[in-house]
Parts: structure tokens; sequence; C-alpha cells
């Protein structure tokens, strides 16, 4: 895997960063008609031949929380998400069971896992970097709460459709997950990533986000094990300034993201962002950010939500 990387970034490098000019950003909510200032859709999707995913976010000023606790824990309650979580998905279309994505990272590969109706024998919960069905039967689901979330979209060798949910944390992101996750699909799958569309909800911006090398969580000092890998933020980090280890680089992972898709082989105009700034739309009461609430350190699962569902045949 390593010769694979060195060898893709020098002889793109040059061809990836132009191409991260022509992906399309997108700076306001395009939302569901109807349901303005509240639900929001990925045009992108929207424009495939025949619809085949159903894809919505909550955004704006009248989106209820959809999980436990938004701005005034007083008046939010556990059954007040779920119902809130509900109504969301029931008001879309979305049918069948839901199977939660956490967007959690641990160690260094990929967590890529497939899920169906019989992954709900077991749990509706699952833990990955990159979680995707061919299930049309499954709803997936995940709350972010700073961290870009992609929807992706493509076919296997088979020409059998899949959906996916990548959670594109700065954990993840230093790790080169969305790299690796998309390698896999190809790999694996037989996925043609040249014909991958794929769709970003927002997350908080660079002026907002930073890492370091060891940070404190209450009296423990917590330090990233693998360091701060340069070439996966590529030129969407800061520069290292001292030799301090809890020194703050900031990151625009968004980019980042975008640019190790193009890297996997993502064609950029196959990539519609969304460039908004959770930190900032959150004290603008239109979205939720676990760092504007002061919770970034908390057990909090996030207060915004992505769902996608394949489209069952007829």
């Amino acid at each position: 895997m390593e010769d694979r990387i060195e060898q893709k970034f020098a002889i793109r490098e040059a061809e990836v960063a132009e191409g991260l000019t022509r992906v399309e950003e997108l700076t306001e909510i395009e939302y569901v008609p109807g349901f303005e200032n509240r639900v929001g859709l990925f045009s992108k999707l929207e424009s495939l031949e025949g619809k085949p995913v159903l894809a919505r976010f909550s955004y704006g000023k009248d989106s209820p929380n959809m999980s436990a606790v938004f701005f005034d824990k007083s008046t939010e309650s556990e059954v007040t998400g779920e119902r809130n979580t509900r109504e969301f998905l029931d008001s879309q279309g979305f049918t069948g069971p839901i199977i939660q994505v956490l967007g959690k990272f641990e160690g260094t590969d990929a967590q890529i896992e497939e899920v169906d109706l019989d992954t709900l024998k077991d749990k509706t919960k699952v833990v990955g970097n990159m979680v995707y069905t061919r299930d049309s039967q499954v709803t997936l689901m995940i709350k972010p709460a700073d961290c870009p979330v992609a929807v992706i979209y493509c076919k296997d060798k088979f020409g059998n459709p899949l959906v996916a949910i990548d959670h594109s944390g700065a954990d993840a992101t230093n790790a080169g997950m969305t790299r690796q996750g998309l390698w896999y699909l190809q790999d694996e799958l037989g996925v043609d990533l040249s014909k991958a569309i794929i769709t970003v909800f927002p997350g908080v911006s660079q002026e907002n986000y930073y890492i370091s090398q060891e940070w404190k969580v209450g009296n423990e000092i917590k330090e990233r094990a693998n360091g701060i890998i340069e070439r996966n933020w590529g030129p969407f980090i800061t520069s290292k300034q001292t030799d301090d280890p809890t020194e703050k680089r900031y990151v625009d992972i968004l980019s980042a993201f975008e640019m190790q898709a193009i890297q996997a082989g993502i064609r950029p105009e196959n990539i519609q962002a969304i460039r908004r700034d959770t930190y900032v739309d959150a004290a603008n009461r239109l979205v939720f950010s676990r760092r504007y609430s002061g919770e970034h350190e908390g057990a909090h699962p996030g207060g915004n939500l992505v769902a996608v569902q394949l489209k069952q045949a007829a």
C-alpha cells in the first residue's frame, strides 16, 4: 500500500491539484421543496437518471434537533431526539429498518463494513469510516457534529448499485481513510471509481478546527499514535512552527477529503461538496456543532442527520 501511494502521488500531483479546481462546491444549502430551512438535498444525486438514491440531511433554522440535545438542554430529551429523527425519516420517504453509522476512528486500517437486513440480527449501529449497502431495504443514517460526511453512489462489477457513507473526521483523514476506502471499493468490489458520484455534507472550516500531536483531556495527555501524516493533508494543513507537540495546526478537512478522493481515482466533476462552516452556522442556529456547543470532548452523539437509501426496484 505504501509503494502504491507514493507512486500515485509522484505521478499525479499536478493532476490532482488541477482537479481540485474543478470540484463543484456549493456555498448555500439546497432545500427540499416544502421543507425549506429544514431538510437539505444533494442536487447532484437528484439529477441522476431515475433518481437511484434517496439522500436527505437536516439543516436550517426550522430543522428540529435530530439527537437528544441541541441548543437548550433543559427542553430536550432522549425521547425528543428519537421522535424528531423518526419524523424526519418518515416525512422524507425513507422506509424499512435503519442502520446507524457511528463515525469513529480506531487503528490505522480503514474500517469498512457492508450492511444489509442480516446485519440487523446482531446490531443496529455500526462503527466504521466507510459503511455501505447494496440492500435497498436498508436506510443508512449518521449523526455528524462537525465532520464532513460523504455519500458515495456507484455500482459493483456486476452492475449492482451501492451507496456508502464515508465519515471524514480529522483522525480518519489524517490516516488516509477516504483513499483507502475508495480503493477497497475498487479492488474488492470492482467499482469503477471514474463513474462514482460523491456528495459531501459540510463540516467545520479550517479557521475553526485544528489538530495537534498531543492534547489534554481532563488531566490525561492524549497522543496521536502515528503522528500527523503530512501527505494525507497536502497543502490543507498549516505549517509546523515549533517542536511543541501541543502546537495547534489548522486543517481544512473538506479539501483534504476532496484531494484524497481524486488521488484514489474519482473524477473531480463527479464530486459535489457543500462548503459551509458548521461552527459558524451553529452560531446562527442553523445546525449543530459540537465545538460551538462546547462539548468537543464529551459523548454527545451529534445533532445533525444524514440519511441515504437505494431506490427499491419496481
